[in-house]
């Protein structure tokens, strides 16, 4: 038998042809579809072993030209990596079978010596017939096998077309081996008698293809099978234009709500339901929360507006996973227990329910329901099924466009943050060489003063004037002192450093500010050990937690404390508590206050990342930063450091550490 092989490996063209050459088969080697071509036109072969993947056209667009089709050249599709629905395109376009890479010799055998001529295949009388070339439907029909060993058995075909039918697994025969199959048709009057062989079977059945059908035969066949076809794309059609729309708007628009308005309107167009409903998990998945609905009536909507997860048969569908489907949702449905009134006053009947799922994560429900008495359909439960997971893909590319835009914004406010740095690192340069020179006019009017008030002649009034330049000019330059040594550089590693000038700087340096807003300072200083830390670090911690506190007070009703309190901790620490009286810290914001980017401040007021850097900061220190919301109102920050132990000596005692 001349065999035509189309493969670009030309390694495995090798094997094809010597293996073809071996079984007393003659090989035709090309390496493109357009080489395949000319030589089908040349010389036609009595079979051809097709590749799906080839270089310029397909294997699989080769089979779509007429000029082939019209040759009826029977096929065997061979590929590595075409998809299970170009597998189904190569066997409706007419290919006798098909193989996957690696390919098994010994089946391709078998297969090929299914394709042998035959001397009764030989009935040159009769008119050519394309019999691969039809359609494959699926269609359910009786059938009685009879194998050559005498053995009877009966099943239920599968799918149909003019030149073989797959079956239901019922008996043990093997591939190659001749069976005779007797098919009722719909009538049920009316009986094929066929001669076949068994192709293959499989874990769902067995197929085989039809030997000698007479032209009566084969019209009987390819009429059953188109009027099938036809009936089967009345239902399949809409079901994928509405999968094709839907699919459609989740590429051409991350909305989750226009997804969800335009795959309820077109379910609707199609199951013919009166209700739907979508609900999501709420963000810690205690609840399901309602977000789109068609058809409710205000009070069902407002008894289905927020539902328990796990609970009646939406909950327990969107924990489960499992579709629900009753026939009788009157009697059976279980939504929760204030809907059964209003499921009966609905007249509700059908119902289904299916899971919103993406990657195996729950994300909610979709359900339909309709007073009509039929239930949903296999079909119509399907397509449901498949809207859902259309849906599920819609809400994840949301969240993922969400996030992907919340980090980018948060990058921006970075790099924005990064350049006001290098701002005001120059800055602070300019000003602590300014601060010098300002120190040096404040020193020459300070000692004016003082030399003033030496002199006898000075009047009383004139004394009182001088002090007050003395004293104010004296406070200036504490606080440029302050300046200088927040604005100069940090060393690299741990110094000698005591919280309580720190504490008593930061209230020196914010006391006026505090002043101002009606603020009460309290300080509550123990002695305890010094610790080993940058200093300017530090200070740069307390006064940002000090900053805001302050904030937080200046814009809250009620009485303003602040509270800097400094005390022993166990293990050799100290600990430095800054409290506040203000609103406190939302609970929902709690848990990752300390993360990038997390504010409690209006939008343009605050970066969210003062308490990240801080956090950083501590932790660099080889100490710990933490925060609760006090239980009468407002915030507490504890910084804990670890006490300087001197050479020599075991850890510094440790007071009794005071009740927070």
């Amino acid at each position: 038998m001349r065999v035509l092989v189309v493969e670009d490996d030309r390694a495995l063209c090798g094997v094809f042809a010597e293996f073809l050459s071996e079984v007393g088969h003659q090989p035709l080697v090309v390496h493109t579809a357009e080489a395949a071509l000319d030589a089908l036109r040349a010389e036609r072969p009595e079979a051809m072993l097709l590749d799906i993947c080839l270089p310029g056209m397909s294997g699989l667009d080769l089979l779509k030209l007429q000029v082939v089709r019209e040759l009826r050249v029977p096929t065997v599709v061979i590929s590595g990596r075409a998809t299970e629905s170009q597998a189904q395109d190569c066997l409706q376009l007419g290919a006798f079978d098909f193989i996957g890479k690696p390919v098994a010799l010994q089946r391709l055998a078998e297969v090929l010596g299914c394709l042998e001529p035959r001397p009764s295949d030989r009935r040159p009388e009769a008119p050519p017939i394309e019999r691969r070339r039809a359609l494959r439907t699926p269609v359910a029909l009786p059938v009685r096998a009879r194998e050559p060993n005498g053995r009877e058995w009966e099943s239920t075909s599968v799918n149909l077309s003019t030149s073989g039918v797959k079956i239901r697994a019922g008996g043990v025969t093997r591939p190659g081996q001749e069976t005779a199959l007797t098919l009722t048709l719909p009538e049920g009057e009316t009986r094929l008698n066929v001669a076949s062989f068994l192709v293959r079977a499989d874990f769902d059945g067995y197929a085989f293809h039809f030997l000698n059908l007479s032209a009566q035969q084969w019209s009987q066949l390819d009429d059953l099978v188109r009027r099938s076809e036809s009936v089967r794309r009345l239902h399949v059609e809409p079901h994928l234009r509405i999968l094709h729309l839907i699919g459609e708007t989740i590429g051409a628009s991350l909305d989750v709500d226009e997804v969800l308005r335009i795959a309820l309107d077109a379910l609707t167009r199609v199951t013919g339901h009166e209700i739907s409903s979508l609900h999501l998990f709420s963000a810690d998945g205690a609840t399901l929360h309602l977000r789109g609905d068609r058809g409710l009536r205000p009070r069902l909507r407002e008894l289905l507006r927020i539902l328990p997860a796990g609970q009646g048969a939406l909950g327990r569908v969107a924990a489960s996973g499992h579709t629900v489907d009753l026939a009788d949702a009157g009697a059976a449905i279980d939504l929760g227990p204030s809907t059964r009134a209003v499921i009966d006053e609905e007249g509700i009947r059908a119902f289904i329910c299916v899971p919103v799922r993406n990657r195996g994560r729950p994300l909610g429900v979709l359900s339909l329901g309709r007073r009509a008495p039929e239930p949903f359909t296999r079909s119509e439960v399907a397509l449901v099924e498949a809207s859902a997971n259309q849906i599920g893909l819609a809400l994840a590319n949301s969240q993922l466009h969400s996030d992907t835009r919340h980090h980018l914004e948060g990058l921006k406010v970075a790099e924005a943050q990064l350049i006001e740095g290098e701002k005001l690192s120059t800055a602070g340069k300019l000003a602590s060489g300014l601060a010098h020179e300002i120190r040096n006019r404040l020193t020459t009017i300070l000692a004016l003063a003082e030399l003033s008030l030496m002199r006898s002649d000075v009047s009383v009034t004139g004394r009182q004037h001088l002090r007050t330049i003395v004293e104010e000019t004296s406070g200036a330059a504490r606080l440029l002192e302050n300046l200088l040594r927040f604005a100069g550089g940090h060393s690299a590693e741990g110094e000698r450093c005591d919280l309580r000038e720190q504490v008593e700087w930061v209230v020196e340096l914010k006391s006026h500010e505090l002043t101002q807003d009606d603020i009460q300072v309290i300080t509550e200083l123990e002695p305890v050990p010094a610790v080993l830390a940058d200093k300017t670090r530090i200070q740069q911690v307390l006064l940002n937690l000090v900053q805001n506190a302050h904030q937080a007070m200046a814009a809250h009703a009620g009485p303003r404390v602040l509270t800097l309190r400094l005390s022993a901790a166990p293990a050799n620490h100290v600990r430095l508590e800054v409290l506040d009286t203000g609103p406190g810290i939302p609970a929902t914001l709690l848990p990752r206050i300390f993360e990038a980017f997390s504010t409690t401040k209006p939008a343009g007021e605050g970066t969210g990342l003062g308490l990240w850097v801080s956090h950083a900061i501590i932790e660099h220190q080889r100490g710990t930063l933490s925060v609760e919301n006090r239980p009468g109102g407002g915030a507490r920050f504890v910084i804990e450091l670890p006490a300087e132990t001197l050479a020599g000596s075991g850890p510094a005692p440790i007071p009794r550490p005071s009740a927070s």
